[in-house]
């Protein structure tokens, strides 16, 4: 069983996964070369070809999965990594299970429901909290009703010193986590009587303290304001994302004039101005305190394009500053911002990974790649590339057959230098 609860415009991306599946292109041979599925082929400036090899963070017969794109796999002293496991990717039994950042000391710290999407988006918050989000169900696992729920659990005590049913979000910033609270989740929070009306709110992991920061009334408003058209989900925002310095968050927006790729909106914490991007640019995130960084796409009225794409910059009000990269979808900068990665999640394609220094459209290496369409698609295994805190390791999902995935990464120094 696959759950989708948690992913935006649920209909339309059943219905796209079902028609992009059944009509696939025939896949472009790839122009870097895969050696026994874990070593990669690249050419330095001087043309000179070199190997790098890809490796799993630990050896299991099941799958391992990482976060969403920009999560923290490690923790910010980098020494740990956060990952989870399952045994079936069509069951929505998984373990989430963290280990040192040489791959010693693995242990599980949670058993929890969710499916393969992001899977269960597990991130660090501080050296010892992560966040994770689960599906609880009344009754027998698998069976509806079920809610979704994160929780923040203190790894070295094993204490859940949070478990809030809403939308999780990232990553925190600042010891700040933001969350965001639809009609499906009022009144499921009876341990927080502060959460009681739909919007975005802010949990400060410190203190415990819960603060609502916009309200269903000032998202409506807000698309209103921008001349954009409510729906039904509007309100039900998702993927809310604090700047560096929490002082802003951007949300993504469903709205009728938008219905393939929505609309990213953007509230300023201090002065309540706001910003918006219709038909916005995908898998964004902040760039800085005062842009973002994402994927624009384009749609031609069947599919998304994928030669098209580009990692750019933007202003919160959609203006584009400046291109980062090339083809590209779930998308990652360095701490730095020197280099950009992304994946080529598109479907016919290998799961190709692009790394980029900054301004280039052509990649100076392409990893990954395994061909598996059904496990990136009908498993919604995406690859999710993700920089470490150095910026010296490419962290990423890697399919290695139709129904089997690795939580993988690939040490980057020497492409740096």
């Amino acid at each position: 069983m696959i759950l989708i609860e948690e992913v935006d415009n649920k209909e339309y991306l059943i219905e796209l996964f079902k028609a992009i599946y059944d009509d696939l292109p025939t896949p472009k041979k790839k122009k870097i070369t895969n050696i026994e599925n874990n070593s990669i082929l690249w050419y330095n400036s001087y043309n000179e070809v070199r190997e790098m090899k890809v490796k799993e963070i630990c050896d299991y017969s099941g799958s391992t999965l990482l976060g969403m794109n920009g999560g923290m796999v490690e923790s910010p002293d980098s020494k740990r990594i956060i990952y989870a496991r399952k045994a079936d990717l069509t069951k929505s039994e998984t373990e989430i299970w963290i280990c040192d950042r040489d791959f010693e000391n693995h242990r599980k710290v949670y058993d929890v429901h969710c499916g393969n999407h992001n899977g269960p988006s597990a991130t660090f918050i501080t050296n010892s909290l992560i966040v994770f989000r689960d599906v609880e169900f009344e009754g027998i696992a698998g069976k509806e009703p079920s809610i979704c729920v994160f929780r923040i659990l203190d790894v070295d005590t094993g204490e859940v010193k949070y478990k809030i049913r809403g939308k999780e979000s990232h990553c925190a910033e600042n010891g700040k986590y933001p969350f965001s609270i639809s009609t499906e989740y009022l009144d499921k929070n009876p341990d927080y009587p502060e959460i009681n009306s739909c919007g975005i709110y802010i949990l400060d992991v410190e203190s415990g303290k819960i603060t609502l920061v916009a309200t269903e009334e000032d998202i409506l408003n807000m698309v209103r304001e921008h001349g954009l058209t409510p729906n039904e989900h509007t309100a039900s925002v998702s993927h809310v994302q604090l700047n560096p310095s929490a002082t802003a968050v951007m949300m993504r927006l469903g709205v009728k004039d938008c219905p393939v790729f929505g609309a990213l909106g953007c509230i300023d914490l201090d002065t309540k101005k706001t910003h918006m991007i219709a038909d916005k640019p995908v898998h964004q995130l902040w760039f800085d305190d005062d842009t973002y960084m994402a994927t624009r796409q384009y749609y031609d009225g069947s599919k998304i394009e994928m030669e098209t794409s580009r990692i750019q910059r933007f202003t919160p009000n959609g203006e584009c500053i400046e291109t980062l990269g090339g083809i590209g979808n779930h998308i990652d900068g360095s701490p730095d911002r020197s280099y950009f990665v992304g994946d080529r999640a598109y479907p016919g394609y290998p799961a190709d990974i692009f790394l980029y220094r900054r301004g280039e459209t052509t990649p100076i290496a392409t990893f990954g790649g395994q061909n598996f369409q059904n496990c990136t698609w009908k498993l919604q295994i995406h690859p999710n590339p993700t920089f470490s805190r150095d910026g010296k390791r490419i962290y990423f999902n890697h399919p290695v057959s139709e129904n089997r995935t690795e939580a993988c990464f690939v040490e980057i120094d020497d492409l740096l230098k």
